[in-house]
């Protein structure tokens, strides 16, 4: 019999694919999200709730589950697993909240720790405590982003070593661990809670999970190379021809080709590609698109600075080689806007000269801006193409409005759906669902938010281990 484990906060079921391949039984999982509960159901099992955790006791999964037959009264649960998302620990969240208080909207006076916290999404970690404590089971896994490592809680106590303690009776140890060292094409750091029940279990470490580093990082050509023979379509179906043997890593090999989905009560074959690749939608080029994508070369992510001060912050410059200050680059690019249909002009803004795209006469976009500007049309689009030759930057959930960071490594267009789950190490017969809204937000969302498979299955097989199971 294998090893029973919940899935909290589930997401569209990254995690719970990552702890299926590692040989565990996934007997519930819970997400308020309607499409990503909709993806799960549809690619994993008609175990999951979609519901908001703060409304549903852990006393009604037991008595579903119980009534189901998927854990009797008295039987142990190996393993709950999760990531309940804080987005006041994230670096992004903590500038929106900047902002906020920059418009007034905050008290000045108060710690925007506090605010934080007054956030109730940023104590889900409280709802993932609750149901560890009902039902005590021998490992908890715990996922959460890297920036909670600086927050401080309340007036003493680091927000890590508050969450520890929260955890009665388990032992509990925290890393960060980066999802490239797992065979996941993408360097993706985030902080892991590893609990283990101090009676009922054997003790675990993060050394054990270290020992199923990859020896060679994956790159975004190994992940996305073949989808590049097919242009991304409105159906985001598409065929592909097979690389012949190109460079995918080993496992993201068996990820990526036709697995087997099992439902609840039959062991059956509910979902196969036979070659076909779903999700395979990307945003859509426009003009300005095609005349600065050609411009920008791999990896590219500044440009020069000049004695006008046109130029962003080192660490956020994502335009690439596009312009150096000087009138005669400017010319050039202007140039090319112009044949694709586009006005430009040049104006004093603040004292300092900008450069402007006009799109239909009515909508200006502020190409270099300095930073600190402010007023209506201002350009905030960063343009940035992946490295084709190292793991992707971190996926992000909301990447359909901000596509232009993730374009092609060497197509003048930004990724797909389908690239960014291969980043992911989602295998291509897992199919993302559309929710109520923009179809390809939902689905973007869904993937950046997931747990990447395969670093799920490498800290799960590090627990079958420690079970005294194999993921055979």
């Amino acid at each position: 019999m294998k090893p029973k484990a919940i899935d909290l906060f589930a997401g569209p079921g990254g995690l719970s694919l990552g702890l299926i391949e590692a040989g565990f039984d996934v007997i519930a999982a819970i997400e308020y999200d309607e499409a990503a509960g909709r993806t799960y159901k549809q690619n994993i099992g008609n175990h999951v709730f979609t519901r908001d955790i703060r409304e549903l006791d852990p006393s009604e999964i037991k008595k579903a589950l119980g009534a189901k037959g998927s854990l009797q009264k008295g039987e142990d649960l190996a393993l709950i697993a999760g990531g309940p998302p804080c987005p006041g620990f994230s670096l992004i969240g903590r500038s929106k909240i900047s902002d906020l208080i920059e418009k007034g909207q905050f008290q000045a006076s108060e710690d925007p720790r506090v605010k934080f916290l007054a956030d109730d999404r940023n104590l889900l970690f409280e709802e993932f405590v609750k149901y560890v404590k009902s039902f005590q089971p021998k490992y908890f896994v715990m996922e959460n982003v890297q920036g909670m490592e600086s927050f401080q809680y309340e007036d003493e106590d680091s927000i890590i070593d508050h969450i520890k303690s929260r955890f009665q009776r388990y032992e509990v140890s925290e890393k960060v661990l980066c999802a490239s060292d797992y065979g996941v094409p993408q360097d993706r750091n985030r902080i892991i809670f590893l609990g283990y029940h101090k009676k009922k279990a054997n003790p675990i470490s993060f050394e054990e999970v270290e020992k199923g580093r990859v020896s060679k990082k994956l790159t975004a050509r190994d992940a996305i190379v073949d989808l590049s023979r097919a242009e991304p379509s409105d159906s985001g179906i598409v065929r592909v021809r097979d690389p012949g043997g190109g460079r995918l890593g080993k496992n993201f090999r068996r990820m990526m080709r036709d697995w087997e989905v099992w439902d609840d009560k039959k062991q059956e074959r509910v979902r196969s590609t036979g070659g076909r690749k779903t999700n395979h939608i990307s945003r859509k080029p426009n003009a300005r698109d095609m005349v600065l994508f050609p411009l920008i070369e791999s990896g590219s992510e500044r440009f020069k600075e000049d004695e006008r001060g046109t130029t962003w912050d080192g660490k956020r410059v994502v335009y690439g080689d596009l312009y150096d200050g000087s009138d005669s680059k400017w010319d050039n690019l202007a140039k090319k806007f112009e044949e694709a249909g586009l006005s430009v002009s040049t104006e004093e803004v603040d004292g300092k000269m900008r450069h402007f795209v006009e799109k239909l006469g009515v909508r200006k976009w502020i190409m270099y801006p300095s930073k600190g500007e402010s007023g209506e049309g201002k350009f905030v689009d960063k343009f940035r193409r992946m490295k084709w030759d190292e793991p992707s930057p971190t996926i992000m959930a909301h990447l359909a409005k901000d596509g232009y960071m993730f374009i092609h490594p060497w197509l003048n267009r930004t990724i797909s759906v389908r690239e960014a789950a291969r980043l992911q190490s989602f295998p291509d017969s897992f199919d993302f669902q559309k929710g109520g809204g923009n179809s390809k937000s939902d689905m973007f969302r869904q993937v950046g938010n997931a747990v990447p498979p395969l670093l799920a299955k490498a800290i799960g097989e590090t627990i079958m281990q420690a079970l005294g199971n194999s993921s055979d």
